[in-house]
């Protein structure tokens, strides 16, 4: 069975990021279920009329995102009618919908609006859009006879907008596709820090290897900004023994691995250092420079930081260091501001502030200028201390201003999170 994606949408070939083959593809995979062909078109008629075309030739399902809105690009709905020669109505239903979701906003309802996003395709049940004015569709437009079975050949109508398209596919399309599992699948997926990806692939080669001539095992690894995910997936038709596999995998990755592994699945590394700050009654408070107050951003991205999270102070220029952390001026003209000694005291001053039990901080050089041979662009230095116990890491960071912005967030979270697990193991040994 071939399962077709067509993104449509002028926008998504002149720079728009593109996240709905990767969300799609993740979920029908997550069913043993794979995407045969992801075409992105342009509105352009002619272009999406036959890349249509041709996906009804090849294909037992359809799935289009895009071009289900108010204006003239969104051509969708009228290419879908003309290709597959099913005509249209207007679905009162859906056009007091849409006034409705106007009237609730105060805002008065454009007459085309309602008209153009009310046209439903004859005999297509209608996808309710919770978070937009754009419903999907979906319909059963063909059957034909393949290996002398009746196969019956479906299209959806998805809006393009993520936050409308992702509910919409996992509420309407993925209960669909669920009928067409052959197999059940399982999901592993582990998340590193604090190793490079080239040493993490060959501490778990041994297990890839053994189970390399298993076509019901699959893996794979992606890194990104010194953040490393190892995704295992396991097929089969007994669920005991699907989740025995994918134990002993974890297992032995757990052994080769360790504390380089700080969560699973939906798991974040700032939402793991809020749940051991948590747990341990502890706070935290950071001090930053070059990273602009990324770092506090990303400790505060987790509902009930505010029980962990105490103080965040971004002194991006040298008189800001001295006035709000004390640094001192002799300090900032010997060693300059990115130094190890200028991230003690930064540490010192963030501590003296808020009294948090764990601190952070970060000066360094993003670029892509200010570097100099001595001091080159990439070039950070990361403070950590638990009751004024410091430690002060230097790292040469390599890519853009954006790229050595986010390594030294991941690498100063990952800091962050060690020293808890160092002192939370003290304490347990203490304690015992």
């Amino acid at each position: 069975m071939n399962i077709e994606l067509i993104c449509s949408g002028s926008e998504l070939l002149t720079g728009k990021l593109n996240t709905h083959a990767g969300f799609i593809g993740e979920k029908l995979n997550d069913l043993g279920i794979g995407l045969s062909l992801v075409t992105t078109v342009s509105d352009r008629k002619a272009e999406f009329s036959q890349v249509l075309s041709d996906a009804v030739k090849r294909s037992s399902v359809i799935i289009i995102t895009g071009g289900l809105g108010p204006t003239f690009d969104d051509i969708t709905v009228e290419t879908v009618s003309e290709i597959l020669n099913i005509k249209t109505h207007k679905d009162e239903t859906v056009a007091n919908a849409i006034v409705q979701y106007f009237e609730k906003r105060g805002i008065n309802c454009p007459a085309s609006n309602n008209e153009r996003q009310a046209q439903i395709l004859d005999g297509a049940k209608v996808l309710e859009n919770r978070f937009g004015t754009a419903p999907g569709q979906m319909l059963h437009f063909q059957y034909v006879v393949d290996e002398n079975k009746k196969v019956r050949k479906t299209i959806f109508l998805l809006p393009g907008p993520p936050r409308e398209m992702c509910p919409m596919f996992e509420e309407n399309v993925l209960p669909f596709m669920r009928s067409y599992q052959v197999k059940m699948k399982k999901t592993l997926v582990l998340h590193i820090c604090g190793m490079a990806e080239s040493l993490v692939d060959e501490k778990i080669k041994p297990t890839i290897n053994y189970l390399a001539n298993n076509d019901d095992v699959e893996f794979a690894i992606l890194a990104h900004n010194f953040l490393i995910d190892v995704k295992v997936s396991v097929s089969g038709e007994n669920e005991l023994t699907i989740d025995d596999t994918l134990k002993n995998i974890n297992q032995e990755f757990i052994n080769v691995l360790g504390d380089n592994i700080y969560g699973y699945g939906a798991d974040t590394l700032e939402g793991v250092i809020q749940k051991m700050l948590v747990e341990n009654k502890k706070t935290v408070s950071v001090a930053e420079s070059c990273t602009g107050g990324l770092l506090a951003a990303k400790l505060t991205n987790t509902a009930g930081s505010s029980a962990c999270f105490k103080q965040s102070v971004v002194t991006y220029s040298n008189e800001s260091k001295m006035q709000l952390l004390g640094v001192k001026p002799e300090t900032l003209e010997q060693f300059g501001a990115v130094s190890a000694e200028t991230a003690t005291e930064m540490l010192n001053g963030i501590l003296n502030l808020s009294k948090a039990d764990y601190a952070v901080s970060i000066t360094g050089i993003a670029g892509p200028d200010g570097g100099t041979k001595e001091k080159p662009v990439g070039l950070v230095y990361i403070g950590i201390s638990f009751n004024e116990n410091h430690e002060v890491h230097k790292f040469k960071f390599l890519g853009t201003r954006a790229d050595i912005r986010q390594r030294s967030v991941n690498v100063a979270l990952d800091s962050l999170r060690r020293m808890i697990l160092k002192t939370r193991t003290k304490k347990v040994k203490k304690d015992s």
